[in-house]
């Protein structure tokens, strides 16, 4: 019987390490691309350095205070997106739901302490409400997001009982400590110290509250709960393999962060003075923001779970920061007389910013794609 004839592309150890050349019209666009991007950056940095200049303590103390008080949430969304691998568009009514329910007791004399755990409760009941339906029903986590997030804006209305509830002649959290710090801050800073007491106050306490909650994540996730709930979402089928019930971990997990993003809801109304109906809204982009530039910035250096809970928390005030920073802004064209930015166009401040963070991973891939391509030339 005949041997079959085998057909190779071998035509020597020369033309077989050859690597192809990328073609020209590649080669030039991509040039220009890194051209544009120089040109934008050189145009911007006169602005950047006319917002840091503009900027003062009680613009950056703000931001701080927010990027604390907004802390849990991106927890919370890091761990639903990174952790479990289940993206999850709740958040969105999780937060006003956190918001509603910490508005509602505080108003009727509750301590505004005992409304932190009920935003958290309320926040993982919704959390739950998600992860049932998808597993449940074996609906897609995104539409089942969606339902409940479309659900929630009547629980939450319910709640509330109007749109838009003021916090402003009750005690919060923060009551007891603003006078305090806003005499100390007076008896050293003066009028300064007068004008930044507040978000001063938002942020030491607020940071108790983190660093206490990163602590009992830490704990939590080297147990043996903790430690199934992260096979989970690493791989589902071979934590299914080894005997671990993935579709109750996978609701504990979207009802846990959920319950973060209810804390943060609380905590962000006593902080605001009001709670509103539509406060939620792009939050999950937010979040994710603070994801991808915890990600980029301090990822590196976050080599345990706690240290990426962290980055991701720092990931949050930096993004508090730069919003803030293109707020203030004074943007110039070729042409125009410029313009700045309003409270009203956060959103597109907010887009930029993702945009700008996206981008900076891709930088990277690229440059070393083309590192490697030149090496083996």
């Amino acid at each position: 019987m005949a041997t079959p004839h085998l057909v190779t592309d071998d035509v020597g150890p020369a033309e077989t390490r050859r690597v192809p050349r990328l073609p020209a019209r590649r080669e030039s666009s991509s040039i220009l691309v890194g051209l544009l991007v120089l040109l934008l950056v050189l145009a911007a940095l006169p602005t950047l350095w006319g917002a840091l200049a503009s900027m003062g303590a009680p613009q950056w103390l703000e931001a701080i205070a927010l990027g604390l008080v907004f802390a849990p949430a991106a927890v919370g969304i890091y761990l639903t997106f990174r952790v479990l691998d289940f993206p999850d568009l709740t958040v969105d009514g999780s937060f006003p739901a956190g918001g509603a329910i910490a508005a509602v007791l505080i108003t009727n004399e509750v301590s505004p302490w005992l409304a932190l755990p009920a935003a958290m409760l309320l926040g993982a009941v919704l959390g739950v409400v998600t992860a049932s339906l998808h597993i449940l029903l074996r609906i897609n986590s995104l539409l089942a997001s969606i339902i409940t997030l479309t659900a929630a804006f009547t629980v939450n209305l319910r709640i509330q009982g109007s749109a838009n509830v003021s916090l402003l002649n009750v005690d919060r959290i923060f009551t007891s400590w603003l006078e305090p710090i806003k005499s100390r801050l007076e008896s050293s800073f003066g009028e300064a110290g007068v004008q930044v007491h507040r978000s001063v106050t938002t942020s030491l306490m607020v940071l108790l509250i983190v660093a206490a909650m990163l602590m009992v994540l830490r704990w939590f996730f080297s147990t043996e709960i903790g430690l199934a709930m992260r096979a989970t979402g690493a791989n589902r089928e071979m934590s299914q393999s080894q005997a671990i019930n993935t579709s109750a971990y996978l609701i504990a997990g979207v009802a846990l962060s959920n319950g973060l993003v209810g804390l943060t809801g609380a905590l962000f109304v006593q902080h605001a003075g009001f709670a509103d109906i539509n406060a939620g809204a792009g939050l999950i982009v937010a979040g994710l923001a603070s994801v991808i530039i915890g990600e980029v910035l301090f990822g590196s250096k976050a080599t345990s779970m706690v240290g990426r809970l962290v980055a991701v928390a720092l990931g949050m005030i930096m993004y508090r920061a730069a919003i803030a920073l293109a707020l203030n802004a004074d943007l110039r064209f070729p042409g125009t007389e410029g313009f700045r930015l309003e409270a009203s166009d956060i959103k597109l401040a907010t887009a930029a910013v993702v945009v700008a963070m996206l981008a900076v991973p891709r930088v990277r891939e690229r440059r070393s794609e083309q590192a490697r391509r030149k090496v083996r030339r």
